[in-house]
C-alpha cells in the first residue's frame, strides 16, 4: 500500500510537471492561466452530479446545470472526455462513484477565507477523483453569480488551482469580490483549456 501510494505521489508530480511545460507561451501561469492542480477526474470520465433537495430554486438549478454544460462542451476542444450529467435532487448525501454532490452551508462561517468551496471525497489508486462535493454559501442567490461560481469549482475538479494574481476575465479561476458577485469569467477561457488539455495529455500520456 505504501509504494502503491508513493508511486501516486511522483506520478502526479510529472502530470504536473509536463502540464506547466506544455502550456502555451501566451497563457502565463499565476498571470493568466491558473497552475495546473495534482488531480483531476479519470479521462472519459461521466460525472454524475446531484443537488440537495430544497437547496436551491428551480431558476437556481438550471444555473448550475448551465455551467456543467460549459464543461461538458468545451471537453470536445480540450480532450479530456469528461462530461457532467444532473443526476436529479436527493434528500441528503449519497455514497456513488464518479459523482459530485451540491450543497449549500454558511461557507463564511465556518470558512471565513472561501465564499465556496470543492471538496475532493475520494479519489481512486491513480490520484484520479472518485467522488466530490460542492458547497455554496447560503447568500449566494443570484443565478448568473450561482453559475459562475459552479463553472469555477467545477474547474478544481478538472486540474485547476485558484488563480488570485491572474487578470480579470483572463481565467474562471480567479477569486470572486464577494458572495454575490462576478470574477469577469462565466465559461472556461481559452487559457483554462489550455492547462486541463495539458494535464490530460500528461495523464493519457501516463496510462
Amino acid at each position: 500500500m505504501k509504494s502503491i501510494a508513493v508511486t501516486t505521489v511522483v506520478a502526479l508530480a510529472a502530470i504536473t510537471s509536463l502540464a506547466q511545460s506544455k502550456t502555451g507561451s501566451s497563457c502565463k501561469s499565476h498571470h493568466s492561466a491558473p497552475p495546473p492542480r495534482p488531480y483531476s477526474w479519470a479521462p472519459d470520465t461521466r460525472v454524475s452530479v446531484y443537488i440537495e433537495r430544497n437547496k436551491f430554486t428551480a431558476e437556481q438549478i438550471a444555473a448550475l446545470q448551465a455551467a456543467m454544460n460549459h464543461w461538458t462542451r468545451a471537453s470536445i476542444s480540450n480532450g479530456t472526455g469528461v462530461t457532467f450529467g444532473f443526476a436529479g435532487e436527493i434528500d441528503s448525501d449519497v455514497t456513488c462513484s464518479n459523482c459530485i454532490v451540491v450543497t449549500r452551508q454558511k461557507v463564511r462561517k465556518t470558512h471565513p477565507k472561501y465564499l465556496a468551496y470543492f471538496a475532493p471525497l475520494k479519489r481512486n489508486w491513480d490520484g484520479s477523483l472518485a467522488r466530490a462535493r460542492i458547497v455554496f454559501d447560503e447568500g449566494t442567490t443570484k443565478p448568473y453569480v450561482l453559475q459562475t461560481f459552479m463553472s469555477h469549482e467545477l474547474g478544481h475538479g478538472m486540474g485547476l488551482w485558484d488563480c488570485p494574481s491572474c487578470k480579470k476575465s483572463e481565467t474562471l479561476m480567479r477569486g470572486f469580490p464577494s458572495v454575490n458577485e462576478v470574477n469577469g469569467a462565466v465559461e472556461p477561457s481559452r487559457c483554462d483549456l489550455e492547462v486541463v488539455r495539458a494535464v490530460y495529455e500528461a495523464r493519457r500520456a501516463g496510462d
